[in-house]
């Protein structure tokens, strides 16, 4: 049976161009933004810290205002909460941290060299000169991998400007968020104000829910890796732990980083069995994050398939280095939050057309 032919018809061309000239438009908006943003990096990047931390802390106010309190006093006691627990433990992993840098490399390339020389011992020569390749380039290039973390700011100065505004917008989001919001809805016609406010409340929302699921869930990794360390008698073990929570908000790359690090200490400092060990526990650690903690605590609302946060990851690092690993796979919940209202509204528009529809045409009268 013979297939039957396409014919390229003056309707197809003109659709197809169509179609392109829509993609096209839609990459030059993309590439605009693009642009936009690292010009405004200064301004943007603090928006984003203070719309993250407000995420964390604007659940507080709103239980402290439902339950009568005047909303300045409100905001107060959020923010001495705020400082009090989750800037202390932030200041204690970022300290943790800092203070064994020095430990934690030396162990590093310790563990690298061992395995190494196992390597090159075994049938998988190849292997070792691998192994090799990344300790020199993690020996050679720990200043550059320490900067980077400041390259969101040119200078010190900047970045405490930038830290200044984004706690100055903070509070101005926990203190007047809802006025503000309300204030840009405003100018819209009311249908689409309707459609901005579910659009908005729905991506914020993705956003709150997947800052609560990360750092609970990073928080449960680390004191779990953290515990199995401590009984095998790792050293180091709450630097380690530390460095498990921040990997905990790097989906992913983080987890296996952290676990790696954890490891590799390990083998270094107590020996091949003791590694093992602790390889069982980062996987069993990670396997209750990804089989239980997360779709009990997240549900499916913001559930992303892991090949779209990885994309968003490689994305969100090429074009924005530290800042956009981090923000990328916030942006991408309230991203798909904002589509998810926007269908669930225009299926609404479409039942509210059909009812209104079925209503005029009016019932059949029997013949």
């Amino acid at each position: 049976m013979s297939e039957p032919a396409v014919r390229f018809t003056s309707g197809m061309l003109r659709r197809a161009a169509v179609i392109s000239a829509q993609f096209l438009i839609l990459f030059a908006a993309l590439w605009a933004l693009r642009n936009i943003g690292k010009h405004l990096s200064y301004v943007i990047i603090p928006l984003a810290v203070a719309l993250l931390f407000t995420a964390v802390l604007e659940p507080v106010v709103s239980w402290l205002v439902r339950h009568r309190w005047p909303r300045p006093l409100a905001v107060v006691a959020a923010l001495l909460f705020g400082f009090v627990i989750v800037g202390g433990l932030v200041a204690f992993v970022v300290f943790s941290v800092i203070d064994s840098y020095d430990e934690l490399r030396r162990r590093v390339l310790e563990s690298i060299e061992q395995l190494r020389s196992w390597l090159s011992q075994s049938p998988f020569p190849a292997s070792g000169e691998l192994l090799g390749r990344v300790q020199n380039w993690i020996g050679g290039n720990q200043d550059t991998l320490v900067s980077q973390t400041l390259t969101a700011f040119s200078t010190v100065g900047s970045f405490f400007v930038g830290l200044l505004i984004a706690l100055v917008l903070f509070i101005m989001f926990l203190h007047a968020g809802p006025r503000l919001w309300a204030a840009t809805l405003l100018p819209w016609r009311p249908s689409t104000r309707e459609l901005l406010d579910s659009i908005g409340r729905r991506a914020y929302r993705g956003v709150v829910i997947y800052v609560r699921v990360t750092a609970l869930v990073a928080l449960i990794d680390a004191i779990g890796i953290g515990i199995g360390l401590a009984i095998v008698g790792v050293p180091l073990t709450v630097p380690l732990a530390a460095l498990v929570f921040i990997g905990g908000f790097i989906p992913y790359i983080g987890a296996v980083v952290s676990g790696f690090l954890a490891v590799a200490v390990t083998l270094v400092s107590n020996g091949f069995v003791p590694a093992l060990i602790i390889l069982g526990v980062v996987l069993l650690v990670q396997q209750l994050e990804g089989q239980v903690l997360h779709p009990i605590l997240q549900g499916n609302f913001t559930s992303l398939h892991p090949a779209v946060v990885l994309v968003a990851l490689v994305i969100g690092g090429a074009e924005g280095g530290i800042a956009g690993v981090l923000f990328a796979v916030p942006l991408l919940a309230a991203i798909r939050g904002a589509v998810l209202a926007y269908a669930e509204h225009r299926a609404k528009e479409e039942e509210r057309a059909k009812a209104g529809t079925d209503t005029q045409a009016g019932p059949e009268t029997p013949e």
